[in-house]
């Protein structure tokens, strides 16, 4: 087990010599579990020992794993130690209309996508502004979005149901280890699309506060506001989505349409 964590920890510390050396171990750590090298159940190695074994400090990989751990790749069992997890550990999300990259340049694999509400509206509101009318009414998804381990965003979906309503019904698992395009494009709902982005910096809601900042007192946080209308390639709008994402040094690259 070492000798693959140290050979997948060197190569992930060339591909991002600039990230925080915490990521870089818990992106090795994670792609052997992903590949199966690492398989559900198996215990790892004491901090103690891994930091013998490894080229970095012991902070450095408690922090590793411990981000592991908040991620649920990972379990601690008292008096027992630290074993992978037995659940769906992929978590290399697509995200077709845009993509974080890190301060060093290097994109974001992984995004960790909790979802916290999933409704079906059939009243006006402002997403029917958005969306138009529909007869078939219209589905709401509420998400946390955490970005590489670093920071969370509060995400909210506004989707017309005569594209969507299958989302009412997947399971919940589906929708946190996929975004929406891939998905309704899978159904065969939506093919071509585009996306018409708008950003706006702002104080963040203190409901969003909330989510971002669990437990915390609510203060004047500011970030941006990533507001996307997906659209068909005739022009309509079938989903409207607002991101609010706090203060950051990542990037962000967009796409405006599919290729």
């Amino acid at each position: 087990m070492l000798d693959h964590l140290n050979h997948q920890l060197a190569t992930e510390l060339e591909n991002s010599p600039k990230s925080p050396k915490y990521l870089c171990l818990r992106d090795a750590v994670l792609a052997l579990i992903v590949a199966d090298t690492l398989p559900a159940g198996t215990k790892l190695p004491t901090e103690q020992a891994l930091a013998e074994s490894l080229p970095l400090s012991l902070g450095t990989i408690q922090k590793g794993l411990k981000s592991l751990v908040d991620s649920g790749d990972l379990v601690r069992q008292r008096r027992h130690g630290t074993f992978v997890a037995d659940i769906d550990h992929n978590r290399e999300i697509g995200t077709p209309a845009f993509q974080f990259f890190r301060p060093d340049g290097t994109q974001v694999k992984l995004v960790f996508i909790t979802l916290l509400k999933r409704e079906s509206l059939n009243k006006p509101g402002p997403w029917q502004d958005h969306l138009g009318s529909c007869s078939e009414g219209y589905v709401h998804l509420v998400r946390q979005d955490q970005i590489d381990g670093a920071f969370q965003c509060h995400t909210e979906v506004y989707l017309r149901a005569d594209r969507a309503k299958g989302l009412l019904d997947v399971d919940q698992e589906q929708l946190e280890h996929e975004t929406l395009i891939p998905l309704l494009q899978a159904s065969g709902t939506v093919h071509a699309w585009r996306a018409v982005n708008r950003l706006t910096q702002l104080t963040l809601p203190k409901t969003v506060q909330a989510t971002v900042w669990p437990g915390s007192s609510p203060q004047d946080y500011h970030g941006l506001r990533l507001e996307t209308h997906y659209q068909t390639d005739q022009g309509d709008t079938f989903a409207w989505q607002i991101m609010h994402i706090p203060h950051n040094d990542y990037s962000i690259s967009m796409t405006t349409q599919s290729s």
